[in-house]
């Protein structure tokens, strides 16, 4: 290629991928919107390590250690993976190297390029690796900060699940050593002949396995000191998927498969699906073939006993002493269900004998949890939990009825801690006699902040308060409590501002007497708390110039459809708002729900995954209403275009400077099916626009998934559309709630998008209803993002500004969008 072409071909590159933002003048958005991101809490409460993100230029973004009693703020920008010390030092990782900070100087050290490092809290230690493969214990004191300890010649070590010891080898020795980080002492365990992998380690963290070569599997007591190899039963083939799990009594459970030898003759030119098939997932992300095998040790009189496996019966393992559970993997699968249950049933590995089913229920190996003593687990059954005694082999019934609020344990095993309706309960498990802990009224969600997780347990300590948030779902407002002692405390009234709980389990300190989050609402940008001694003090006030948000205005309503169903819609003001004047109007669906985001202070940015950013629209001179749909048994269509024509009529009729001539209308994934559909069944838009949408209903029913690895008909029979019945049931039904049966209605003109790498909805969908548009001369352009999924990513620039070209073409008609007025134009080409 000459340097012509080549520069021509640049120049036509350059100008197809920016032809969006060219034709328009570029948004400018204001760099100084930025909100605050809790990340850590030193574990005595003192400090908090915050982040200041400035979401349309991350590279401003900055760190700061913030004291919780003097409010002093020392910036650390550039570190992160925080750890406070008890000594006023922060530990962090600045790009591939460790540096120290003095919180009470600021003077940062830098600790080199380390391979590893762990923080061992209870000994204040940092351990590590350096550059000169020397393993390191730091200790950070009151007076000083000193090394404790260090070995030289190590490249890798193992640290134990609770931070109390570590096993290493030397850069030239197989020899395994064992380290005590509380005594420092130091011993050598074995010559392993190999290097060390991985480790697994008992419950109680005094016995380790160590998988060898040659089907061996090295098993250690290190309290006892004594060593033995379990020889596996010979195989002229490799092994693969070994797993190893302790028993609560430190027998062994061991499983991996022995892969096939030859090779199934027909794979390499067919695969076959069969009709009785309960195994679709592995179809796309298929399994290597092989023989299944299982074993549990029994340590006490060095036995390896077999357990029958195959593909019809596994094994899991909950850590119960002579016990597993047995079941069939494919025996419940149902295509139309949600979840995948499985029949688990109760397996005495002393006799080798079925005890009976323990429950029906989905993915055990999450939802179990163990008691501290183990004597009991609790388990979900079908629609309800239960508890499961092993000494008494009885069973009884947590007596709550919300089936999705998940009950914990205390840390002594006494008591099970569990949400019913609207109120906390504790129930003894001995006397099975329940204690209503607090009275609250209404609906409630509650969700435990600081519960801890030990292998299979769950659990609040008793020792220390434990923190919960209460969120009153129907009127979008949070609270925060604590209890010690059945003593209930209030950390914060409940606010309709909105508190962060993604990130509250990072702010609340070991002794859960200090809480810091973020609180925020739609004019008020996000503000650091923090409950400390008994009183909520602000940390951190908001960095967001006033003018830039003073303006906002917003307006609640609440309406009902045809059924009587109580639905919510927020309206929100264009900026600058004169009442005088009328105002375009965009509308954004996609389920209900559309009310908690009544109190979210959205920043306006052009980096959005559906191309729709409620404020940038605002800014742009648009009103914006969220309004709540749902699934009546008219089917998903058709109670779409109920709820958003009642909410339209009923904010219309509030507001006059809404203009009704100039509403749009946009949805993503079931807002984007939503949104055809109301297009072809309405006439109240003057524009929409739909993204990665399910378009025919009945062709996609009959699609297989390969994002979800199951057939697509689930989805419309119970999920999400929930048509409560199959095509073959009521055909009549999918008929009338598919948008491209209505093509030939549109008087719309829509704007459809996808990306060609979605397989969740298949950008096949998008294609065919622009295909039907097309048919019928509707005035349609649809977007295929060539190496896009089923949100954007790396076009979410471009997208926004096309989604924002299309509503001011036709809702504000500025015309001098090329791209839609060459696009959209029948008699010219």
């Amino acid at each position: 290629m000459d340097i012509r072409r080549y520069c021509l071909f640049i120049a036509l590159f350059y100008t197809t991928m920016s032809l969006a933002t060219i034709q328009r003048d570029s948004i400018s958005i204001d760099p100084r919107w930025n909100e605050w991101h809790v990340d850590a809490m030193a574990p005595n409460g003192d400090w908090a390590f915050l982040y200041k993100i400035y979401p349309n230029d991350r590279s401003k973004n900055e760190a700061f250690a913030v004291h919780t009693d003097t409010k002093k703020r020392v910036e650390v920008t550039g570190i992160s993976q925080p750890q406070f010390t008890s000594n006023n030092f922060l530990i962090g990782t600045r790009i591939q190297e460790i540096v120290e900070v003095d919180l009470s100087t600021n003077i940062k050290t830098s600790l080199g390029v380390l391979s590893q490092r762990d923080w061992i809290e209870e000994e204040q230690t940092l351990c590590y690796i350096n550059e000169k493969k020397e393993l390191v214990l730091k200790k950070y004191a009151k007076k000083r900060n000193e090394i404790v300890w260090s070995k030289k010649g190590v490249t890798k070590y193992l640290v134990n699940p609770s931070k109390t010891s570590l096993l290493y080898q030397g850069e030239d020795s197989t020899e395994l050593y064992f380290l005590d980080l509380k005594t420092l002492n130091e011993k050598k365990v074995l010559d392993l002949k190999e290097p060390l992998v991985a480790v697994t380690w008992n419950i109680q963290e005094t016995v380790i396995a160590v998988s060898l070569k040659d089907n061996k599997i090295l098993f250690v007591d290190l309290k006892k000191e004594e060593t033995r190899v379990i020889e596996l039963p010979k195989s002229e083939s490799p092994i693969a998927e070994l797993n190893l799990s302790f028993f609560l009594n430190n027998d062994l459970f061991i499983s991996y498969k022995i892969l096939n030898a030859e090779k199934d003759p027909v794979e390499n030119y067919l695969d076959i699906w069969n009709g009785n098939d309960r195994d679709l997932k592995n179809k796309v992300r298929p399994r290597q073939k092989g023989e299944l095998k299982a074993f549990f040790y029994k340590q006490s009189k060095t036995q390896l006993v077999e357990l029958p496996r195959s593909e019809k019966q596994d094994y899991l393992n909950i850590g119960i002493s002579n016990c597993l559970l047995v079941y069939e993997p494919l025996e419940l699968q149902d295509y139309s269900q949600i979840y995948e249950n499985k029949r688990y049933r109760i397996l005495d590995l002393e006799t080798l004998r079925e005890k009976g089913d323990l429950a029906v229920s989905y993915s055990l190996d999450f939802n179990l949890n163990r008691s501290n003593n183990e004597k009991y687990i609790i388990y979900p059954n079908q629609n309800k939990w239960e508890v499961y005694d092993f000494e008494s082999e009885e069973r009884f019934e947590i007596p709550h009825k919300d089936e999705y609020s998940t009950p914990i344990w205390s840390s002594d095993s006494k008591t099970i801690y569990y949400q019913d309706e609207s109120n906390l309960f504790v129930l003894d498990v001995v006397t099975k006699k329940k204690r209503q802990l607090t009275n609250f009224v209404g609906i409630n969600q509650m969700s435990y902040q600081n519960k801890i997780q030990n292998s299979n347990s769950f659990y609040a300590d008793i020792t220390k308060p434990l923190v919960f948030s209460i969120r009153k779902p129907n009127e979008d407002k949070t609270s925060y409590y604590s209890l010690f002692n059945d003593k209930l405390t209030k950390m914060i009234d409940m606010t309709s501002n909105k508190l962060n709980l993604t990130y509250l389990n990072k702010g609340v300190s070991k002794d859960a007497k200090t809480v810091i989050w973020t609180e925020e609402n739609y004019n008020q940008p996000s503000t650091v708390k923090v409950f400390r001694k008994g009183k909520v003090s602000t940390l951190l006030a908001p960095e967001v110039p006033e003018e830039l948000y003073s303006w906002r205005k917003q307006k609640v309503i609440h309406y009902k459809d045809k059924f009587g169903v109580d639905l919510t819609g927020v309206l929100w003001y264009p900026k600058d708002f004169n009442p005088s004047k009328k105002y375009p109007m965009v509308t954004y669906i996609y389920d209900v729900g559309q009310g908690n985001d009544r109190s979210l202070f959205e920043i306006p940015t052009l980096y959005n995954p559906n191309g729709f950013n409620r404020t940038l629209l605002n800014e742009q001179g648009y009103f914006v209403f969220q309004a709540d749909t749902y699934v009546s048994d008219e089917g998903p269509g058709l109670s779409a275009v109920e709820c958003v024509t009642k909410g339209i009529e009923n904010i219309t009729s509030i507001e006059p400077s809404i203009n009704k001539t100039k509403i749009g209308l946009i949805g993503h994934s079931f807002g984007g099916y939503k949104t055809s559909f109301i297009l072809g069944n309405s006439k109240l838009f003057a524009a929409g626009v739909s993204g990665a949408g399910a378009h025919d209903l009945i062709s996609w029913n009959y699609e297989y998934n390969y994002y979800r690895t199951i057939p697509n008909w689930l989805m419309l029979e119970k999920s999400q559309y929930n048509m409560k019945e199959s095509f073959g049931d009521n055909p009549e039904k999918y008929y009338k709630n598919s948008p491209i049966h209505f093509a030939q209605n549109f008087e719309t003109p829509v704007l459809l998008w996808t990306g060609m790498q979605d397989f969740n909805v298949h950008w096949e969908n998008t294609r065919h209803m622009y295909v039907a548009l097309q048919r019928y001369k509707k005035t349609v352009i649809a977007l295929f993002y060539k190496k896009e999924g089923h949100s954007m990513w790396d076009n979410r620039i471009d997208l926004t500004y096309r989604v924002l070209d299309f509503f001011d073409y036709y809702l504000m008609d500025k015309k001098n969008v090329g791209w839609i007025s060459k696009g959209v134009n029948y008699e010219s080409y």
